[in-house]
């Protein structure tokens, strides 16, 4: 039994089912237990949950006291032989490909879950680099990819979430450069996306669909985004759940091209959990004609 002390939400207990699904379709297409990376923390509710889909694990702890207790959990769940541990700074050890002991990572994994405080952009793309870094690694195996970021703070970096609307609004313009009317549909919509008071987690939504679909094509992987997901978690903190599907494609000079296009990545409806319950949320940003 786990410690009362460590508090989750049933909303990110209703996160963790949705997850549930799309990890038992990997482990039934792949036929076989996957391998997992991730940061479950001293509680270990991630590995507890998926323990009949995984044959390894890696959990990564910065905190003395989280992991001493992981450890604990580890004994008496009686998974010493499935999980190994990592000490250190996620973003560092992704970098690194080691943690502060030189622990190596095992790549490639079939299942990766950062559960992260600040946004995508946070420390000043260290966390980009660090997903970057992550995706070469995982070069020519499929893999699950969920994140979770607290979305409270939307100042880290803005310049750069700026930048990458304009490169996303070039882009879109790029398919009308004979129709005014389109491109005026355009600009509005991105000046939507760029406005103060737009709610952060549709600019996450477009950001972090974006950030993950280019890169990883550029790394020889397809890439399918599901709806994010937003929720309150613990003391009321807004955030925003990705999963992302890496397919790795055929060797080529020149990057992979997925299904879903720039337009299918804008026209993403989120989704929330509040109660118990996943549900399109009423309000959704702006769509744009395909």
């Amino acid at each position: 039994m786990l410690p009362k002390k460590y508090a989750t939400t049933d909303n990110k207990e209703r996160v963790r089912v949705e997850d549930t699904g799309l990890i038992k379709k990997e482990y039934v297409r792949k036929k076989r237990k996957l391998t997992y990376l991730g940061m479950p923390s001293g509680e270990m509710r991630d590995i507890l949950a998926w323990k009949d889909y995984f044959e390894k694990c890696t959990a990564v702890e910065i905190d003395d006291q989280m992991r001493n207790q992981l450890m604990l959990n580890v004994i008496n769940s009686g998974l010493n032989g499935k999980i190994s541990i990592l000490y250190g700074d996620i973003e560092k050890i992704l970098i690194k490909g080691s943690d502060e002991f030189n622990n190596k990572l095992q790549f490639p994994y079939d299942v990766v879950f950062l559960d992260c405080f600040g946004t995508i952009v946070y420390r000043e793309l260290q966390r980009v680099k660090a997903i970057t870094s992550l995706i070469e690694k995982q070069k020519g195996s499929d893999f699950l990819l969920l994140l979770t970021f607290n979305i409270r703070e939307r100042k880290y970096c803005d310049q750069s979430i700026g930048t990458v609307l304009n490169k996303i609004e070039k882009e879109l313009l790029g398919y009308y450069l004979q129709d005014d009317k389109a491109k005026l549909k355009i600009n509005k919509i991105m000046g939507w996306y760029k406005a103060d008071k737009t709610e952060e987690m549709y600019r996450q939504k477009i950001f972090g669909s974006y950030f993950i679909k280019t890169m990883a094509e550029e790394r020889g992987f397809k890439v399918h985004v599901y709806p994010p997901i937003f929720y309150l978690g613990f003391k009321g903190s807004p955030m925003i759940h990705f999963a992302f599907k890496l397919m790795s494609g055929t060797e080529s000079p020149t990057k992979e091209v997925s299904d879903q296009t720039i337009f299918n990545i804008i026209n993403l409806n989120i989704k929330e959990v509040s109660n118990g319950r996943v549900f399109v949320r009423k309000q959704q940003a702006p769509t744009v004609g395909m």
